[in-house]
């Protein structure tokens, strides 16, 4: 999650020339099997046994600034994609929905299991997930903690392109050619969708606190439960 953080930040605050020459920013992973498996949860664990809840407020700000950097285009009319290839999981999941599209290839499994260690998503994507879904989807998808495949995510609306595996790249490329010739209006268009959401970076902050203050408050019982989704996570990335 740091890493996604790094580079698109490093982007955020580039000046680009001529007009902004930047037009769409493509969110993926180098490893073909996975896109992101959330959280550091690691690093949660060190800021809960210490009781640093400053140090976890502050990456909770920094985590929510990032979504609400993709959710905004750079605040510069970009068109954000994710490309999905592989396991999409928890803040993962959140910056894939921050963007303004998402395509995924079929393998691919997305989950929210934060609710399983006690917590709710707290990197301020919940905003736009209550926009885009309805009420049954909202709460089967952030609530039941269980994995999710590409076509259900696809059924709810949040997936906007299906690929065969192996082929997310090469779609993402025809997708953009074919939209390309009538780029200005489409970033209109997203432009007012956006405007008619009313997000703010104000919204993705809104639940910060409460999200420290829960993480904080682990039980034993729930530290247990973190520690095995560290080894889960460490594992995942071997």
């Amino acid at each position: 999650m740091r890493d996604m953080e790094y580079g698109v930040s490093t982007i955020s605050n580039r000046t680009f020339a001529a007009a902004d020459l930047l037009r769409y920013f493509v969110l993926r992973s180098r490893r073909g099997n996975i896109f992101n498996l959330g959280g550091d949860l690691e690093f949660f664990k060190q800021m809960i046994v210490s009781g640093d809840r400053d140090a976890l407020l502050s990456y909770a700000k920094q985590s929510a600034d990032m979504m609400y950097t993709l959710y905004s285009g750079f605040e510069k009319g970009v068109t954000t994609v994710a490309l999905v290839q592989g396991k999409c999981i928890g803040g993962g999941l959140e910056a894939a929905v921050a963007c303004d599209y998402i395509v995924a290839e079929r393998h691919s499994e997305f989950c929210f299991p934060e609710i399983q260690l006690g917590i709710f998503l707290g990197m301020g994507v919940l905003p736009v997930l209550a926009r885009r879904l309805n009420k049954h989807d909202y709460e089967d998808l952030c609530h039941s903690g269980r994995n999710f495949s590409t076509e259900e995510l696809a059924n709810m609306g949040l997936i906007d392109v299906v690929a065969d595996k192996g082929q997310g790249e090469q779609v993402i490329m025809k997708w953009i050619k074919k939209r390309y010739g009538a780029l200005r209006s489409h970033q209109t268009m997203s432009c007012i969708r956006k405007s008619a959401a009313q997000l703010s970076r104000a919204d993705f902050h809104s639940g910060l606190e409460s999200w420290v203050d829960v993480v904080m408050s682990l039980d034993k019982r729930r530290l247990a439960l973190l520690s095995f989704a560290i080894d889960k996570q460490h594992a995942g990335v071997q």
